[in-house]
This record gives C-alpha cells, sequence and structure tokens, in this order.
C-alpha cells in the first residue's frame, strides 16, 4: 500500500461499510486494523496526565493494555504523544527497560505482541495516539511511513473545528462553511453514512492531499471528487 491516495480511499470505504455499527471512532479505529494488518487497535488522545482519554479499542486486549499505561502514567503511547515519533516495542520484554512498570505488569496480558504507538499528528500539535498490537512478535503489513499517514489522517478526521485552519478568500468563513455544508451532504449520499462521518473522511481527505476544507469541499460540490467511487 504505498500509494497514500489508496490508503484514504480504502479507509472510506471501510468505514462506509460498517456506517450501522459502531460509532465513528471505533470504525476509524477498526479500518486501521485492517488496513495494516495488525490484530488489535486503539486511539487515544490527549494523552496526559490530567485529559488522557481511550476513545476507541477494537478488543478486550486494547482495552487492557491501554488502561495499563493510564493508570501506571507510562508506556510506548506517553512516549509517542510526547516525542511526536513512532514507538515500537516487544511487549513484555524484559530487555527494554524504558518503562519499568508498564513492562513488568504488561506480561501478564500480552507477554509477546509487538505494540506500534503511531502519534496523531495533523497538525502542529500530536493530538493523540494510534496503537497497533500485532500478535506474537508479528509485524504490520505495510511499511511504517503508511502507518503514520493513516494516524494522521485519522487525527485530521477526529479534529473538532473543521474551519480552525481554513483559508477562507473571498466570501468570507459563512460562504465555506455552507459549502463544506454542501459537500458533506454530497458525500453522505455518495457513501450512504451520516454528515458526522462524511465531515471527518473530509476532514482526512484534506489532511492527504494538503489543502484546505473548503478546497476539499469545493471538489466535491463542483463534482470532481466522488467518494462513492474512491480513487
Amino acid at each position: 500500500m504505498t500509494d497514500h491516495a489508496n490508503a484514504l480511499a480504502r479507509l472510506a470505504r471501510v468505514v462506509a461499510d460498517r456506517a450501522s455499527e459502531r460509532p465513528l471512532t471505533w470504525r476509524l479505529c477498526e479500518a486501521c486494523r485492517q488496513l495494516l494488518g495488525a490484530d488489535s487497535a486503539a486511539i487515544t488522545i490527549e494523552n496526559t496526565s490530567v485529559t488522557r482519554m481511550t476513545v476507541a479499542t477494537t478488543d478486550d486486549l486494547a482495552a487492557r493494555v491501554e488502561d495499563l499505561q493510564e493508570v501506571l502514567g507510562e508506556g510506548p503511547g506517553w512516549d509517542a504523544f510526547r516525542t511526536g515519533v513512532p514507538v515500537i516495542t516487544v511487549m513484555g520484554d524484559q530487555s527494554d527497560q524504558r518503562w519499568p512498570l508498564f513492562s513488568d505488569a504488561v506480561r501478564d496480558i500480552a507477554a509477546s505482541e509487538t505494540l506500534y504507538a503511531m502519534p496523531m499528528r495533523p497538525s502542529d500539535t500530536v493530538l493523540g495516539v494510534l496503537t497497533l498490537l500485532c500478535w506474537n512478535r508479528g509485524s504490520l503489513s505495510e511499511e511504517l511511513g503508511t502507518a503514520q499517514f493513516l494516524a494522521d489522517a485519522v487525527g485530521a478526521a477526529l479534529l473538532r473545528d473543521p474551519l480552525t485552519h481554513a483559508d477562507f478568500g473571498e466570501g468570507g468563513p459563512w460562504s465555506k462553511r455552507a459549502e463544506i455544508h454542501q459537500a458533506t451532504g454530497m458525500v453522505c449520499a455518495q457513501l450512504k453514512i451520516d454528515a458526522e462521518d462524511a465531515l471527518a473522511l473530509l476532514k482526512a481527505h484534506a489532511y492527504a492531499h494538503e489543502l484546505d476544507l473548503s478546497g476539499v469541499a469545493r471538489l466535491v460540490t463542483e463534482r470532481k471528487l466522488d467518494f462513492g467511487v474512491g480513487e
């Protein structure tokens, strides 16, 4: 999966295919797990001692690993959030002394899983961490660069304010907001998903193609971009 545009199109399809099953955060998490060939995955945001929150886990193992990191206040996810670079470790490896409390505790639940902590950094600030687990010292099915790209795209999809970094230009913010609203409705129709999902995919596409959100919206309203047919 060396083509990032193809990766983003596949992400959109997986999110749309499971639109009625789970919340958007879970579907984004599960889509990354599938596309990157991991066995478990989790998304955490605001990885600080006060506001850290796990917003999605694909299974009980991922949930328990994230709970351990939250309780102990250390682990690969904390380092990935603080440094903004991926952190990779084999859990339970006694030679890895970066997180002594976490490494000791995690042996009881995951003694040989490879953990990839990917910072979600769609802007200058790290938003959170996408954690991927591969059983029995396994590895991801895609290159680390593709995993980082998807983590950043998911971070962009989860950003709260779609107009924070928009270049409004002529017409001002209300004109751009109307265009984004129209584009969101068109993506809803293309993929048969709700507005929250559609807006998230528009934001992910904007990040991936280095555009502002209003620019992506214009491509949709001018029918130059159709999420229903992929890339």
